[in-house]
């Protein structure tokens, strides 16, 4: 069984896939004794409305057969608990299930990206033996509106 690429989620390696959701080396839009704010980190259209969730991720056996994505709209996932490694292959066209680029990205807790749309994924699979959670955020209804599912030519194998 051919093994993923794993790397680290920064803003270089995702690259393709989406924004990082990071503070990085910006100057804050505001810092004073009490906040400091960073505005702009990423720009995204998500509609009119925004619907959000926690999806609780649990541990499995690390093997990859299908993806998922959402044409529509990108899809923020924040780690609120536990490191966990999600799988991802490059956005390709409607209609297309062209696969490129598949990886897995170390994303660890208190981390935050943003999918652009297209942005093939499945569900982290935690690194311990514990559920990882993540704060779901995506244009509302796209669970029922905007879900495309594709089986891979062969199952991955995820390493952590």
């Amino acid at each position: 069984m051919e093994k993923l690429t794993v790397v680290d989620l920064t803003p270089e390696s995702f690259r393709g896939y989406g924004d990082v959701l990071s503070v990085g080396p910006t100057t804050p839009m505001a810092n004073s004794e009490e906040i400091t704010y960073w505005g702009k980190v990423a720009e995204l259209q998500m509609g009119s409305r925004v619907s959000t969730g926690y999806m609780a991720c649990k541990p499995r056996p690390g093997v990859l057969k299908q993806l998922e994505r959402h044409l529509r709209t990108p899809e923020i996932l924040v780690a609120l608990r536990g490191d966990s490694l999600v799988c991802m292959a490059k956005p390709s066209a409607p209609g297309s299930k062209n696969i490129d680029g598949l990886m897995a990205f170390r994303v660890k807790q208190g981390q935050a990206f943003a999918m652009a749309p297209g942005t093939w994924h499945w569900a982290a699979y935690p690194v311990k033996k514990e559920e990882a959670m993540f704060l779901v955020v995506f244009a509302s209804g796209t669970e029922r509106d905007d879900l495309e599912f594709t089986d891979l030519d062969a199952p991955r194998e995820v390493r952590r």
